[in-house]
């Protein structure tokens, strides 16, 4: 039999702050977790689509904060593809208006402001589940807290170019690690529903990330999407089920057009050829240690707010492996590199600086965003 799906996006979720809570820890005891995948878009919109299609946004139609209702209608669509393959699925969004609504047989809208996502989320699951009658099924819910608290919040009271935001770092990221413990404790909730449903045998869990949330480590980024640093690109997805190996982790280099080949394949799919991601199952369910690193990532974007807004079309893009990362600033046709490996957290520029691979990054982020 298939396995019920249940895909978890805790909106804004950094892979750097998880240990702040000690239920997210426990939770990731009982299963496998992937702590390097880029995002192809550091935004909801865009990086969702992504990971639904396997594919960028220039390819499924969605890469631009405006461009929501863009993806193209021959893409296939993870809801839609389980959905011709006997899933029956529902979804909990924010707005019901971010997401196409191709394949879902239920769509519930919760205001992030006013919604108790503890109750809401585990009464979808129960009510799809009764839905389903028996057969699997596949719910998407999204994770709002992070995003009402270090997004809704912060924009209210700060302009992109207030400095007191960006002279408070200590104090966001402590604001940041008090709402992820919340998040921790949602996610044992949703643990535990599917405990009591019974189901856990057949279920396979999901927590992941969409990009990270930045607490004003560069001017300019209140939170994300201006920029394509680690603390917004680098993500995580934490999969938990019987076929899951409990207690095991990858640091491996990965992407988010991996994510839809590697669900299909746990439910037995087969993948549709426009794909361009590598299925990571075997890693997930067998006792292999290691994952192939990606030998390049890509990643995106146009922001809504900063100093060069372009919510229209991406305009700040980079390319990365395992040791270097080089940014294209199109606007202002600059380029930025660093050494990830001895500067972690990107605070010294080297571009210009004679490293030979520098060019051959350049040369091929070129070719990805000119193709």
């Amino acid at each position: 039999m298939k396995p019920n799906i249940i895909f978890i996006l805790l909106d804004g979720a950094r892979y750097d702050r998880v240990q702040k809570s000690p239920e997210f820890v426990e939770l990731m005891k009982k299963g496998t977790i992937l702590n390097n995948v880029s995002t192809a878009i550091p935004y909801t919109f865009g990086s969702i689509n992504v990971i639904f299609t396997g594919m960028y946004g220039k390819e499924n139609g969605v890469d631009g904060y405006y461009k929501v209702a863009g993806l193209k209608s021959d893409i296939p669509f993870l809801p839609e593809v389980l959905h011709n393959n006997g899933y029956f699925t529902s979804r909990g969004l924010i707005n019901d208006k971010i997401l196409s609504s191709r394949g879902f047989d239920i769509r519930e809208e919760f205001n992030e402001h006013k919604a108790d996502l503890n109750e809401e989320h585990p009464n979808l699951i129960k009510k799809t589940y009764e839905k389903a009658k028996g057969a699997p099924f596949f719910t998407f819910l999204q994770f709002t807290r992070i995003h009402t608290v270090t997004v809704s919040e912060v924009l209210k009271n700060f302009e992109w170019d207030d400095k007191k935001f960006y002279e408070n770092k200590q104090n966001n990221l402590q604001q940041y690690d008090n709402v992820f413990k919340e998040t921790g404790l949602y996610a044992k909730k949703i643990f535990n529903t599917i405990e009591k449903l019974g189901i856990l045998h057949d279920t396979i869990i999901i927590f992941f990330t969409d990009h990270g949330t930045g607490i004003g480590e560069r001017f300019g980024e209140r939170n994300y999407g201006s920029f394509t640093f680690e603390e917004t690109i680098r993500t995580f997805y934490h999969f938990v089920g019987q076929k899951i190996k409990k207690n095991k982790s990858s640091d491996a280099l990965l992407a988010t057009i991996d994510i839809f080949p590697t669900i299909l394949e746990l439910c037995d799919i087969e993948i549709p050829k426009k794909s361009k991601g590598k299925s990571v199952l075997k890693f997930l369910t067998d006792d292999i240690q290691d994952i192939e690193n990606n030998q390049y990532t890509f990643s995106e974007t146009g922001a809504l707010h900063g100093p060069y807004p372009s919510p229209e079309e991406s305009n700040v893009f980079c390319i990365k492996n395992m040791n270097y990362k080089s940014i294209y600033h199109r606007d202002k046709d600059e380029w930025e590199f660093y050494d990830l490996r001895n500067d972690p957290n990107e605070l010294r520029n080297i571009s210009e600086n004679g490293i030979e691979i520098e060019k051959e990054f350049q040369e091929r982020l070129l070719r990805w965003i000119n193709r």
